[in-house]
């Protein structure tokens, strides 16, 4: 297996990332009663993140969450690229160690 074409290929798939923002975009709905009937109001767009320790939230107001999504998915897909970059560095260098172990033959 080639290894430094695939770390390569990875690195390039990181590069195409434009945008990141850690944390989720969750949507939620409230329920009002009108009228004796219960009416469901929303979406109402939050976004989530950890910082210092503390699980922070913030409303996003509904012209800013397909910006906010995508972000978000770009730091997700940035983070499986970056695993995938490690599990292939791993195995590289495995690869390597094991090839060097070997007895050579008299």
């Amino acid at each position: 297996m080639d290894y430094e074409a695939k770390r390569k290929q990875i690195l390039k798939q990181i590069a195409r990332i434009n945008c990141m923002e850690k944390g989720q975009l969750s949507e939620e709905y409230r329920e009002r009663t009108r009228d004796g009937q219960i009416v469901k109001l929303g979406p109402y767009y939050k976004h989530q993140q950890w910082e210092d320790g503390r699980n922070v939230s913030r409303r996003v107001p509904a012209t800013q969450v397909e910006e906010l999504r995508k972000a978000v998915e770009g730091y997700h897909e940035f983070e499986d690229l970056a695993k995938a970059y490690a599990q292939t560095t791993i195995a590289m260098t495995r690869s390597a160690r094991s090839g060097e172990s070997k007895k050579k033959p008299k």
